[in-house]
């Protein structure tokens, strides 16, 4: 990246310099004329005579300096990827954590099991701290190696979510697939899977969908599971029960609390306020680097031009409203394309590097409002702080330069 970096800017400032330095050297001394221009298309048009004298200096000039105006607008769209995506990721995550926490997880106390306990005791066990069980398994499916989950959920221990995130109950006629699996097979398509190890084959019927925010998994009920007969060990117990309620037993091997489980993400998500942290920092960094060069390289260009209207009568604050009014059209057309674009690129990052957890991609109002309201103050503080430049005009000097 250090190399590439060095490389890029080189290559940049060796084509600035190359086109600075064409012609003659008396070229290069005299000051920056804007090209020619033809009529465009808004001046053919009906509606072109009924605008402001100021909407029609912002037009042609965008039109003229095309190159300047797409850097602009690159770097509102940079601010808005940057605050959308850091934001945006917080969203998500946030919403990943509460439906771990109150929608799927909804137990107090995980009860996990030993190898050597007996399936008919386990359900004994469950029964009496009123708890659902799972008994979890290697598989092998198309070629992988997934988890095969069975479930007893008859006192809603444990909860399970539809693509749209919907609570859904499990039926006893089939199987679901983890959205992961989605494109493997349809609804109602019969599926062969063999436990890990074994050349035994079972046949089962795929029943619907459902999300799964950690493991890439085949989800049944203990009911369907007998009925195909599937072989299968319990593994672990969850109950409404407070850890120190339930007894020791030569059954379990250990107790977790789903409260120190949400505490491991809540660390992560300490880690990850850093991060979107850094993200607005960032953004707020570029947009300013950029936006505030680009003014100043525009106000250099327009030098004559606003000596000109100072000496036709304009005041400074009618000057300077011109180049705010040019930079706020720009940051309205950036953040339309920026918004859009953050989106894509967040729904990119979820699937590319984190697709093992099943996230729902999420985006709160308060993202939008803070995205749009950080980069539009960005582009104020810098417009504000190039309009200012023009009381500094020097009118004679400025258009007794290309003598």
């Amino acid at each position: 990246m250090i190399v590439l970096t060095v490389a890029f800017l080189t290559l940049i400032s060796f084509l600035s310099v190359k086109r600075m330095l064409k012609g003659t050297a008396a070229d290069a001394l005299r000051p920056y004329t804007p090209k020619a221009m033809k009529k465009s298309v808004f001046e053919k048009m009906a509606f072109w005579n009924k605008l402001s004298f100021g909407t029609k200096w912002n037009i042609r000039d965008i039109l003229r300096h095309k190159s300047r105006s797409a850097m602009t607008l690159v770097g509102v769209i940079g601010c808005m990827l940057l605050l959308v995506g850091g934001l945006g990721m917080k969203d998500t995550m946030d919403r990943f954590i509460a439906m771990l926490d109150e929608e799927i997880n909804t137990y107090t106390t995980k009860i996990n099991l030993s190898e050597a306990a007996d399936n008919d005791a386990v359900r004994e066990l469950a029964e009496s701290v009123n708890g659902d069980w799972q008994a979890s398994s290697g598989i092998s499916y198309e070629g992988e190696t997934i988890t095969l989950e069975i479930y007893q959920t008859d006192n809603h221990k444990i909860g399970f979510l539809t693509e749209e995130n919907e609570q859904i109950q499990l039926t006893d006629d089939g199987v679901y697939l983890c959205l992961r699996l989605a494109d493997t097979a349809e609804i109602g398509d019969i599926i062969e899977f063999s436990p890990y190890g074994s050349e035994e084959t079972y046949e089962v019927k795929v029943a619907g969908y459902i999300r799964s925010l950690v493991t890439e998994s085949i989800v049944m009920t203990d009911t369907y599971a007998d009925s195909v007969g599937v072989d299968y060990h319990i593994g672990a117990i969850y109950t409404d029960k407070e850890s120190e309620e339930i007894k020791d037993s030569a059954l379990i091997s250990g107790k977790q609390e789903k409260d120190m489980i949400m505490e491991t993400y809540d660390s992560f998500m300490e880690i990850m306020n850093y991060m979107v942290l850094i993200f607005v920092l960032a953004a707020v960094v570029l947009g300013t680097v950029v936006l505030y060069n680009l003014g100043v390289m525009s106000y250099v260009e327009r030098y004559r031009e606003l000596a000109t209207l100072k000496v036709l009568g304009f005041r400074d604050k009618h000057i300077g409203r011109l180049l705010i009014s040019q930079n706020i059209w720009l940051t309205v057309i950036g953040v339309g394309l920026g918004l859009p674009m953050g989106l894509c690129v967040l729904q990119m990052l979820i699937t590319s590097l984190i697709s093992e957890y099943e996230l729902s991609l999420t985006v709160g109002v308060l993202t939008y409002s803070v995205s749009i309201l950080l980069t539009f103050g960005v582009s104020l503080v810098v417009s504000f702080m190039v309009a200012g430049r023009n009381k500094k005009i020097d009118m004679v000097e400025a258009l007794k330069g290309t003598e």
